[in-house]
């Protein structure tokens, strides 16, 4: 996205430093994703302000959008990236936005979780074949040579690997049972954690939260790891979840004008109690890469612990470390696209545990629950499609009839 940004800046004459820019000529390159996560690290890869698809459009909750076809955005190009994340009700309220004359670019990738909402925007776009496309085939994300990439690519593919479980230098699989997954999850963890990785580098995914290998059992055993109780650190209870000052914890709704959204992952700074304050209620402070938040007591439905979290929360970020595991109890939520999607949120070292039958059942099921759409058809029916081709050759001189090789010659 960089490299298309600057390359875009230099045919067209542009400055990339927003204070060149008016409120009247506003900066003319837009940066958007679905979720504020996914916006963070565009901008962090760019060096340019990126927002989400919802601050873009002028979301203002009850009031809706202050961008529609009757008041577009405005600028020279828009980059939408995690396109596949984007569902069919906000796509259309961001096409619907776009003026004439703006040129548009879809960052995905077709092979991860569709949307939350209903459609898969971008694999029908994909599969009508009347839009220019490029497809990239270099993975960045991973070091050059990274067995990581190699499963992803034979996962997309519905292949299983021979050497699966074979110990790679940034991958391994180590089996167990469901009953098992906490503790071993927990020395992974542990392990981790002694060879110098901060809490906010290892990251757990897990595609359901009940039962012994769920969420909410790993988020227990792994806050009694990373950040015990103790009695130099003040703990909150609400129901059965405790919160406790240093607690990783995940945005579970978007909160624009805090500047926080779904999926942001933060840290529990302070807590003070309803005898403390002129508020008179027990209020939690989570920090965000800065940003304080305040919730109250009510507010806590807001956020979980996120130790370990959703493969579907992850989605739009990546972690230095991802541990994964994989068991017959989650039989209802395995399949290819949610294992690919978790596999790919890893940089440098993936952990896969678990029951090496559970990971083939979920690579060979791929289309369980497939989306009925139209998008594709009424694309096709409405658009002629994109054929590649040479150029016809009785158009190819045209304004060249008295220009010969020579005239291109040096003297």
């Amino acid at each position: 996205i960089k490299g298309i940004v600057e390359i875009f800046a230099d045919l067209h004459g542009l400055s990339l430093d927003p204070k060149d820019y008016t409120k009247d000529h506003p900066f003319p390159i837009l940066l958007a994703a679905p979720t504020g996560r996914a916006a963070k690290r565009m901008s962090e890869a760019t060096g340019l302000p990126a927002v989400t698809i919802h601050r873009l459009l002028g979301w203002n909750g009850a009031e809706g959008f202050t961008h529609d076809e009757d008041e577009p955005i405005r600028g020279k190009l828009l980059i939408v990236d995690e396109m596949s994340m984007v569902d069919t009700w906000l796509a259309n309220q961001l096409f619907k936005s776009i003026t004439d004359g703006m040129q548009v670019i879809l960052v995905g990738d077709e092979d991860q979780l569709p949307s939350v909402g209903p459609g898969q925007v971008l694999k029908d776009l994909l599969q009508a074949g009347v839009i220019p496309t490029i497809r990239l085939t270099e993975v960045y994300r991973q070091a050059e040579g990274s067995s990581i990439i190699e499963l992803a690519h034979q996962m997309k593919n519905g292949v299983i690997p021979p050497d699966l479980t074979a110990q790679k230098a940034d991958r391994s699989f180590i089996r167990c049972q469901t009953g098992q997954i906490a503790e071993v999850v927990r020395q992974i963890a542990d392990n981790a954690r002694r060879k110098g990785f901060a809490v906010k580098d290892i990251q757990v995914l897990a595609p359901m939260y009940r039962g012994p290998a769920g969420i909410d059992r790993l988020n227990q055993v792994l806050q009694d790891l990373f950040n015990p109780k103790s009695e130099k650190k003040r703990e909150l209870s609400v129901g059965d979840v405790v919160y406790r000052v240093g607690d990783k914890v995940l945005q579970l709704v978007n909160q624009p004008d805090d500047n926080v959204f779904n999926g942001d992952i933060g840290e529990i700074v302070a807590i003070f109690y309803a005898k403390e304050n002129t508020e008179k209620q027990d209020l939690v402070v989570v920090s965000f890469d800065g940003i304080e938040v305040t919730y109250s007591r009510q507010d806590l439905s807001q956020i979980t612990h996120a130790y370990c979290c959703s493969i579907h929360k992850s989605q739009g970020s990546e972690f230095p470390i991802v541990i994964l595991p994989v068991v017959k109890s989650y039989y209802r939520m395995l399949k290819r696209n949610l294992l690919y999607t978790a596999v790919t949120r890893s940089k440098q070292f993936l952990i896969l545990c678990g029951e090496e039958e559970a990971f083939k059942l979920g690579i060979a099921r791929s289309d369980d629950g497939a989306r009925q759409t139209t998008l594709t058809e009424k694309l096709q029916r409405s658009l002629a499609p994109i054929t590649e081709g040479e150029l016809p050759m009785e158009d190819a001189n045209i304004g060249m009839e008295n220009v010969s090789p020579y005239d291109f010659m040096n003297d």
